[in-house]
């Protein structure tokens, strides 16, 4: 099973992917927890720090994602569960959101954005989205060095791009304005987890 974790920063995907992997070990499952991005070929956060553009980003995120998928395939043929914190839909939604003014519209933009995934695609069997306003997520993770895209209007906007891909994309939608405990036990019931 593949499980990808996503919303935007402060919403809770690293704590949930925790969780799940204690879990999911206590039933005496294997579990892979990862993460993009990744390290695999080149710290690609840090890469991410500089002044790029949204094409440029797009595509190193694409990179990473092809390599990193070849860890992932390995790991669930082993009969690991993989839970990823992001994945394609934080490309979709982060990049998504910056390139929207370039092609016109959110379809046009995801459109794009699939035509360069799909080749070397693995969608995951359950897509984990972690609805937070970006007042609250933000608050969260104060104590944190802030990272490019961690600004008020930029999560907006990125919050925006990630509702219209729940539209289209199977998502589980989770309200992660409330607190951990009572999102963990929404996600458990759900899931029958």
């Amino acid at each position: 099973m593949f499980v990808s974790l996503e919303g935007i920063d402060g919403s809770g995907k690293t704590s949930i992917g925790k969780m799940m992997k204690e879990l999911y070990e206590s039933k005496g499952k294997k579990v892979y927890l990862t993460e993009e991005p990744t390290r695999i070929i080149f710290d690609t956060k840090s890469i991410m720090e500089k002044d790029l553009d949204p094409f440029t980003r797009a595509f190193i995120f694409m990179a990473d994602r092809v390599e990193h998928l070849k860890v992932i395939k390995e790991k669930i043929s082993q009969g690991f569960i993989v839970i990823c914190d992001r994945y394609v839909d934080s490309t979709f939604a982060y990049q998504g959101s910056a390139l929207e003014k370039r092609f016109g519209s959110k379809d046009r933009t995801y459109e794009y954005l699939l035509k360069i995934y799909e080749p070397v695609s693995l969608d995951p069997d359950i897509v984990i989205y972690l609805d937070v306003e970006p007042e609250i997520g933000l608050k969260r993770i104060e104590s944190r060095k802030r990272e490019i895209f961690e600004k008020i209007s930029e999560l907006e906007n990125v919050r925006e791009f990630y509702l219209y891909l729940s539209k289209i994309r199977n998502y589980r939608i989770y309200d992660s304005n409330k607190d951990l405990k009572s999102l963990w036990q929404n996600i458990l019931s759900d899931l029958n987890l």
